[in-house]
């Protein structure tokens, strides 16, 4: 009995060592985006796969594929249109999967006499992303019809909610499903919600997971993750309050009503398959940022991401 226990012992303790640790950079400070990998952490699913996984909130969001190129994480959040940025700057960075594979942003009005994109002619708009929000709404203006230059653009310096409260803007293009709709909705006022996906622009993924692309094919931890990553989703959709408590113990700071309306909000737009990759889908928004001069080459599908496992 006593070599029984001390041989049971030894192999709970090798099989903690053998957990292979991966440094996961998150895109932003932990939010409900992030819902499905604690939730793979907090059901064991990836222990299962034999990892222990580091969620970590990177100091500066702008610097997040940088680090990861640098050896400073093994994995992080990017967003796809910034992958074809970084592919043309030479990054070496890699899609290797996604979590949430839909697009969240919205042009949002709270403008009541505003009923389709073409009443937004000679309107303010305001966006947050230069580069790439103030395109995207130019597009969906073009889409219906209204000449963008008959629109006031303005980089907002503040809360897209706060603008459209205050009235300073008509409109804004930062505004997501998922939280800032419901933030709205919570002070008492009706957005009234346009997605780019059905106005003229690429459907994307909002957040893909990023490997460093000199050694992504041979790392067997990350089939692993995505493996995890699948299992989390499904646990947390089955069990969305009992994660959400454990969530807000690990995170009592993120304990607030919105931040619970958006948790529920987000169940849907997890991936259920991390590792499925839409080629055509990639390519065709490759060929969006081109043609809107966002890059000035496209570079081959395999360059931007590992095929699907």
């Amino acid at each position: 009995m006593r070599f029984f226990a001390v041989a049971l012992l030894l192999g709970c303790s090798l099989s903690v060592s053998a957990a292979e640790r991966v440094r996961l950079l998150l895109d932003w400070f932990v939010n409900p985006n992030h819902a499905a990998i604690f939730a793979a952490r907090q059901s064991g699913a990836f222990a299962r796969e034999g990892l222990d996984v580091e969620m970590i909130a990177p100091a500066d969001s702008a610097a997040v594929p940088l680090l990861l190129a640098a050896g400073q994480a093994d994995l992080a959040l990017s967003y796809q249109p910034q992958l074809y940025t970084l592919v043309e700057k030479a990054v070496p960075v890699i899609r290797v999967g996604t979590l949430i594979n839909q697009p969240l942003n919205t042009l949002t009005t709270l403008d009541s006499h505003i009923h389709s994109l073409s009443d937004f002619a000679g309107k303010t708009l305001g966006y947050a992303i230069p580069g790439f929000e103030d395109v995207t709404v130019r597009t969906m203006l073009t889409s219906a019809g209204v000449n963008p230059d008959s629109v006031k653009l303005v980089n907002l310096n503040m809360s897209a909610v706060s603008a459209l409260l205050s009235k300073r803007i008509d409109g804004a293009m930062t505004i997501y499903r998922n939280y800032e709709q419901l933030e709205l909705q919570d002070k008492g006022v009706t957005p009234i919600t346009f997605k780019p996906e059905e106005h003229g622009v690429p459907a994307w993924d909002e957040l893909i997971i990023l490997a460093n692309q000199k050694t992504a094919a041979s790392d067997k931890r990350i089939p692993a993750f995505l493996r995890g990553l699948n299992a989390g989703v499904a646990w947390l959709r089955a069990h969305p309050q009992q994660v959400w408590f454990a969530f807000i113990k690990a995170y009592p700071e993120l304990n607030t009503p919105l931040n619970h309306q958006a948790w529920l909000a987000t169940l849907p737009y997890f991936a259920s398959d991390a590792g499925a990759f839409d080629a055509t889908r990639y390519q065709r928004f490759a060929d969006y940022m081109l043609a809107n001069k966002l890059i000035t080459q496209v570079a081959p599908l395999s360059r931007y991401s590992l095929a699907a496992p």
